[in-house]
Order: structure tokens, then sequence, then C-alpha cells
């Protein structure tokens, strides 16, 4: 993941236009109210929040009550969010690197749309999941959308694929661009893991993993995935547990 491509890509000009697009929208909408139930559903207990790759704040508005905070790489996505949310921490941060000042500090910790397919490698997704899990409480929960390769293929990729020798065949996932406005913006090579590659990832942090489906938007449509980890996992020496 460039830092500076990121900058370019969520400049200004796309911060303005993009709740209206990616949230707000007819395509959007039932999405994004269903995740704000979920949100309030996790927010019950009056816990505390962080916003992982908040974007400008969508999210986090809807629940100033509640004691929350954001982290984002886009300086143009964080000056939307101090708008629509001021006076509350919001962090210009590459969710790659560690926070030691929030270990364990969150009771919801989320990661929404699919910005963890912005990172370049496996290797630096597996460090996003680890610092997830570190920001999350002990008896706190993550909450992550999924980028579903069979949704955005509408091929049913297997997971465990045969093999005529010795081994096996794992197909962890698929890489896949998003092209915008005639090319001007491109959301280039972006990891999409397999669900269950992604569950088992997170098994390694959590407890309990489960997937949730959002109703769909359309009818014969198939509703977005969502991953819900609770039942955090002490470290080991491996980083893991």
């Amino acid at each position: 993941m460039d830092r500076d491509h990121v900058t370019q890509l969520y400049d200004d000009k796309y911060a303005a236009s993009y709740e209206e697009k990616f949230l707000a929208s007819s395509l959007h909408s039932s999405d994004s109210e269903y995740e704000l139930d979920l949100i309030k559903q996790f927010l019950a207990d009056s816990g505390t929040w962080l916003d992982v790759a908040c974007g400008t704040g969508y999210f986090l508005r809807h629940f100033p009550e509640c004691e929350r905070a954001g982290v984002d790489i886009s300086p143009a996505m964080l000056r939307v969010a101090r708008e629509a949310n001021p006076g509350i921490p919001l962090v210009l941060h590459d969710f790659r690197e560690p926070l030691t000042s929030w270990e364990n500090r969150w009771d919801l910790v989320s990661c929404m749309w699919y910005a963890y397919g912005l990172v370049d490698t496996i290797d630096e997704l597996q460090k996003v999941i680890h610092n997830l899990w570190s920001w999350t409480s002990m008896e706190g929960t993550c909450f992550v959308p999924l980028a579903d390769p069979r949704l955005i293929t509408g091929v049913n990729l297997p997971y465990l694929a045969p093999s005529l020798s010795e081994g096996r065949v794992q197909v962890t996932g698929i890489l896949w661009s998003y092209i915008e406005d005639d090319g001007h913006k491109i959301h280039s090579q972006m990891l999409a893991p397999n669900l269950e590659y992604m569950v088992e990832c997170f098994q390694m942090y959590f407890s309990r993993v489960d997937i949730v489906r959002y109703p769909p938007a359309f009818a014969g449509w198939e509703g977005r995935p969502a991953l819900v980890a609770s039942g955090k996992k002490l470290p080991t020496l491996s980083g893991a547990a």
C-alpha cells in the first residue's frame, strides 16, 4: 500500500462525494443502514469504539453519545470526518502500524467497507488483523465487512481445490481493481481473500468468529458478508493464539 497513491486517490474532491456515492446511494444505503443497526447492537452496553480506516467518519457521527475514535491514512477523508465528529480523536495513521497506547482499549473495533484490501500482500494483511486484535478489549468485538471474491467475480471460487498430485491447492483469494471516472480513479490490485481464509486468520486471535450476511439490497442478489469476532485470546510468543 503506497501512502502517496492512497492520498492521491482519496483526495478532497473524492472525500466530498464519497458518502453519496458509496454509503447513501440507492445501491448501498440498505447496507449502510444494516451496518448502523449492527454497530448499535455492539455498543448496546455503552462501550468504547475505534473505527479503523474511518474515512469521512460517516458511521462515527451516528453515535455522538459513544466514546469513540478513528484512524485513517487519508488527510482529505479525515478533514471531512473532523467536521462531522468534532472533539473526538481522529488520527492520521497507517493501520499496518501498531498503536501501543490503544492496546486492549476499545470494546468495538471496526474496519468498514473493504479497507483491508488496500494492502499489497497477505503478510501485510496479517499485520492489519493483528492490530485490530491488539486494539480490541479483552471483552470486546471486532467487526469487519468482507470483500467476497465470489460476489466480486460471480464465480463460486473454491477455497480448497482438487489436486491431481500430492498435497492440496488452497485458493487464498483474488486480486482485483475498481476503476472509476473513466480511469481517473483506480483502486488497483486490491486483495480479496476467500471468506474461509479470513475466518482462519481471525480464529488465531479470537475464540468465536462468525460470518453474518446482510439482507440483499435487491431481489436476486446475495447479501454482503461481514466478520464478527469476539472472545479475544491472550497473546503467545508467536504473536497469536
